[in-house]
């Protein structure tokens, strides 16, 4: 056999006995390792500080398509913790520009603005600044402003594209400084079809690099920045927030800083499913496989990586909803694989007694969905829960059960109030970022409730990710600056989500996913589940004061719902980095960096 052939045999095998050996030493006492971090509880916030409004944002309120768009610039702005306010279209005429440093046109029929396009011409010209959010429509006020806007070619129409090349290193992702994001398979008509001035600056462009996506073009003491096309989805959210933040010297916004990887019925008792695969590919039942193959290769993932898996724990598979609940006896393989997770600095949260999502009979009829059955009743959720807690303690009395998975990421309103009820340390539920409309997900922020749910979405999952699932990674590695994905090991059961492609083709797929994300971003923080909900807690807590000293090429950031630390992702637009003080910044690509600060007020200044 050749030596790498030996070594793909050895190095997991050599990972799980290390791994084996740490659980029997544990269980023997000899090592005795503390498996939480800080409690969430135990944190404290310093006092707000007011958030100057600094855009106004313009729409059209009698078009969908505007009001989504403003909607989602509205959010983004929120979450850089830069202050706004917002305008329809027809009050335009009314606003007093000196009060605002940016102006985003939320709306694509800018004849709308009618001669206010001049004064907001005038305002970006005398040292404003001016953003579209989305791709205006051809008509009489984008062809009176078109050279101001760096429109150098005749507009005569749109052309199509099916991605987006990432130029100059301008965004987190793109490791060669050309990256390709590709959005779909045929092309889409939401670009206007036009050639740039040399003055402008070219940040993003279409697949091929024949059409500008996104473009800053300097007009005066101000600068135009265009996004030129016309999709208003999650994803875009990390685009409009490189286009504002290319805006001003300099610009910073707080992020999350996590990365968190879940293992979704992990551990459980060996599901059902189709084996055939796994049949073909190792000649081994489901139990010996999970043992001897996906685990081992799922540890030397996490070795490479320096990941901690989240474990969440399934007591039974069954459909039952109505007391009494019994407890699993079958509980070695917990066990087993629950210490090896700890002691390889991993976390266990809760997925459920079974794997019936938390929606009640008369309650919530309407989230009805494929073969689960709802709840009998709000009692009956508690009775589960807390069997489920029972056997979870029993089994890992050191553990914090602090993170709850919804099963196949569904829950009620009603279900969330049993689930606290029940389990009250539940202090963090993680659902799933991406909308779903035939599965009725439970769609997520990253934020927190007012009743103190930490809210954690997973943004992608399994071993099979798609054009849209990597250009929505791309986007919150640049937005959030945050990386949550989760798998089950009975991704490898199940023909649609890729079974048929054997075990060695999907953990090749997660592995080639693990190296992007970590080329990327090798700075990015590890995290466990929880570690996640305490960044998102800090991060949402937030408020941020912005001063930025011209002539002295100073930036000042007071920080109010500071508890101990936070990070930002900040870009130089003009100068280059000098000193920091309270603070330290860390090059991430182009002219973009990672700052993290350790007290509640920070000073970067710049040079050149």
């Amino acid at each position: 056999m050749k030596k790498e052939g030996m070594k793909k045999i050895l190095i997991p095998i050599i990972i799980l006995l290390a791994c084996s050996l740490i659980v029997f030493l544990e269980r023997k006492g000899v090592i005795l390792k503390n498996i939480n971090n800080d409690s969430i509880e135990a944190l404290e916030f310093t006092d707000m500080v007011e958030t100057d409004t600094e855009c106004l944002i313009v729409f059209d309120a009698n078009d969908n398509i505007s009001i989504g768009v403003k909607d989602m610039m509205a959010y983004v702005l929120g979450d850089m913790k830069i202050g706004y306010d917002v305008t329809k279209v027809g009050d335009i005429s009314a606003v007093d520009y000196s009060k605002y440093k940016t102006v985003v046109l939320a709306l694509e029929e800018w004849d709308l603005l009618g001669e206010s396009i001049f004064e907001i011409c005038d305002f970006v010209e005398n040292g404003g600044n001016m953003m579209a959010a989305i791709t205006p429509r051809i008509g009489v006020v984008v062809r009176a402003v078109a050279q101001k806007l760096g429109i150098v070619s005749e507009l005569e129409g749109y052309a199509a594209i099916m991605g987006f090349k990432i130029e100059d290193e301008c965004m987190i992702g793109a490791i060669d400084g050309q990256d390709i994001y590709y959005l779909s398979e045929e092309p889409m008509e939401i670009s206007l079809d036009v050639g740039l001035s040399d003055k402008a600056k070219i940040y993003v462009s279409s697949e091929n690099g024949k059409v500008p996506i996104i473009w800053k073009m300097p007009y005066g003491e101000g600068d135009f920045v265009i996004v030129n096309e016309s999709i208003v989805e999650k994803f875009q959210r990390g685009f409009l927030c490189m286009a504002y933040s290319t805006l001003n010297d300099v610009t910073i916004y707080p992020v999350i800083n996590g990365s968190t990887f879940y293992l979704d019925d992990f551990p459980s008792p060996t599901p059902g499913g189709d084996s055939e695969y796994i049949e073909r590919d190792y000649g081994v039942d489901v139990a010996s496989f999970y043992s001897t193959i996906w685990w081992p290769r799922m540890l030397e993932l996490s070795s490479k990586f320096n990941i901690r898996y989240s474990g969440f724990i399934i007591e039974k598979y069954s459909d039952q909803v109505e007391a009494p609940f019994e407890t699993n006896t079958l509980a070695s393989q917990f066990t087993t694989f629950g210490n090896m997770l700890l002691n390889t600095g991993g976390e266990l949260g809760f997925h459920g007694y079974n794997h019936m999502p938390l929606c009640i009979k008369g309650i919530d009829d309407g989230r009805e969905f494929a073969d689960y059955n709802l709840w009998a009743s709000k009692e009956d959720i508690i009775a589960a829960m807390t069997e489920l807690n029972n056997f979870s303690k029993g089994l890992f009395p050191k553990a914090k059960f602090t993170v709850y998975v919804p099963p196949s990421n569904i829950i009620s309103d009603a279900g969330i109030e049993a689930l606290t009820e029940a389990c009250p340390y539940i202090k963090v539920i993680a659902g799933t970022y991406l909308p779903d409309e035939g599965s009725k997900v439970y769609e997520q922020e990253f934020e927190v409730d007012e009743n103190g749910i930490i809210h954690t979405p997973r943004v992608t999952s399994g071993c099979t990710m798609s054009y849209y699932d990597y250009v929505t990674v791309f986007s919150e590695l640049n937005y959030h600056f945050v990386q949550s994905h989760f798998t089950h090991p009975d991704d490898t059961l199940d023909v649609d989500r890729g079974a048929a492609l054997g075990w060695e083709t999907l953990s090749n797929n997660l592995e080639q996913y693990m190296e992007w994300i970590y080329a990327s971003a090798p700075m990015i923080s590890n995290l466990t589940a929880s570690e996640l909900g305490t960044a998102v807690l800090k991060y949402d807590s937030l408020s941020v004061d912005r001063e930025y000293d011209e002539d002295a090429k100073k930036l000042t950031v007071k920080l109010g719902g500071f508890a101990g630390d936070a990070y930002f992702l900040m870009r130089i637009n003009e100068g280059e980095l000098g000193t920091t003080e309270n603070c330290e910044a860390q090059h991430v690509t182009g002219n973009l960096y990672l700052v993290h600060a350790t007290k509640d007020e920070i000073s970067i200044c710049l040079k050149g």
